[in-house]
């Protein structure tokens, strides 16, 4: 493994959409390897391999294809630098567009539903500092994160970082640092620091108008909740957003009430748990809030079609699999 720190730096290959992800896939075929033993074999992490190349959301070191290639010849390389490779990048081009980028000033965003959706999202996992604001959350989030990193960049045309926490492997971080950013949402209403000793709350404008509460609904579910069965061979589901801020748990029992649903909430020991339990209720969430997250759409979907919720360790095939739309929600 690389040291951490340490990166490749090589002319990228950018393959044409979705020829990187049958490179890949057909490396692995002619290797018979697993991920984790084909990553090691080539010095790169499993999580590297799996989550970042083969999904098509880095690009490939020019000297680790060709070495790939060597020893699993399926393809003439020249054919492959041909047919399936629309460009070759030179070494720290994306250092160069991000600090391109970074020079942009930064858009201030008018009130919407994706704005609220982002200070749902802010109010789960996020925290907010003086010099900007961070995302924290499990590895299987990653996906979600991205979708994250799309809404900052289109709302405020900042460019936003993720990547692995360097102490604990199954931890996903994504960072935005701007100083007017977090001018911004202090202005909306949203607080510096801890968000439970300094009673952060939604601004007042997500409560005016229903499309505002279940956008930022979603992003509260998406990061600090999830969809659960009612209890084992009884088949029945419901929503629970997770908090240990008194004054957000009273913002979301507010919100639901407000758009005609009937919560239920349990205290413990500085937990806040909020129920959406009626089944109607549930599935009318998943029409008019719906999931920006795979993970929550795989196992609503899931549960739909065969009354069961897939466990940790299937999700993560099904997520990177996951091709459908984001934000999904069901038809009426």
């Amino acid at each position: 493994m690389r040291k951490r720190g340490t990166r490749i730096i090589d002319k990228r290959l950018k393959f044409k959409k979705g020829f990187q992800r049958q490179f890949i896939g057909k490396i692995k075929k002619e290797s018979g390897l697993s991920w984790s033993k084909l990553a090691y074999l080539y010095k790169i992490s499993e999580r590297t391999l799996k989550w970042d190349f083969y999904t098509e959301k880095t690009t490939l070191p020019l000297k680790f294809v060709q070495k790939l290639i060597k020893r699993y010849p399926f393809e003439d390389f020249k054919k492959i630098q041909t047919k399936w490779v629309e460009e070759i990048l030179e070494p720290n081009w994306g250092q160069k567009i991000a600090g391109e980028k970074n020079l942009k000033k930064i858009k201030f965003p008018e009130i919407s539903e994706l704005l609220a959706e982002l200070f749902g999202i802010l109010l789960g996992d996020g925290h907010i500092n003086n010099k900007g604001i961070r995302v924290t959350g499990n590895i299987l989030e990653k996906y979600h994160y991205l979708y994250i990193k799309e809404i900052i960049k289109k709302l405020f045309g900042l460019e936003s970082r993720i990547y692995t926490s360097y102490t604990n492997k199954n931890t996903i971080i994504l960072n935005v640092y701007s100083t007017k950013l977090v001018n911004f949402l202090t202005r909306e209403g949203l607080t510096l620091g801890n968000k439970i000793k300094n009673n952060a709350s939604f601004p007042k404008w997500i409560f005016t108008d229903e499309k505002y509460i279940f956008a930022a609904l979603r992003g509260l579910l998406d990061t600090d909740g999830g969809i659960y069965l009612k209890q084992k061979d009884y088949k029945r589901i419901f929503l629970e957003f997770q908090t240990n801020s008194k004054k957000i748990s009273e913002d979301i029992i507010n919100l639901l009430k407000k758009v005609g649903f009937s919560p239920s909430k349990r205290d413990s020991r500085g937990a806040f748990n909020i129920r959406v339990q009626n089944q109607n209720e549930v599935h009318a969430f998943f029409k008019k809030a719906g999931s920006s997250n795979p993970k929550n759409i795989i196992r609503y979907n899931e549960f739909m079609s065969n009354e069961t919720i897939p466990l940790k360790e299937s999700l993560v095939d099904k997520i990177v699999a996951y091709q459908g739309k984001i934000p999904f929600k069901t038809q009426p």
